[in-house]
């Protein structure tokens, strides 16, 4: 996650391509804005894998922490994240 320019936006690398969501932190939630993503062709599981994290980005999210531990949590699932350390690129 980076904060420019009054900004946030979450970096999410999927086994295919990797997004850019940009979202407002209100009140326990991540409201999603823009949403920009390479444009890889992946088949097979790759795929789906990128579908659902698309769709998990389309509504509000409710956040904790947990520990070192960030917890995504809406009806389409819930997802566990943690520091991969610095990327080389998006």
């Amino acid at each position: 996650m980076v904060f420019v320019n009054g900004t946030w936006t979450v970096g999410v690398k999927t086994p295919c391509n990797s997004l850019g969501v940009e979202v407002k932190v209100e009140e326990g939630r991540w409201i999603p804005g823009d949403i920009i993503s390479t444009a890889m062709a992946c088949p097979g599981p790759d795929s789906s894998y990128e579908n659902w994290t698309h769709e998990l980005f389309k509504q509000p999210v409710i956040w904790r922490l947990d520990g070192e531990t960030l917890v995504l949590r809406k009806g389409h699932g819930t997802v566990e994240l943690t520091d991969a350390g610095p990327l080389r690129h998006m």
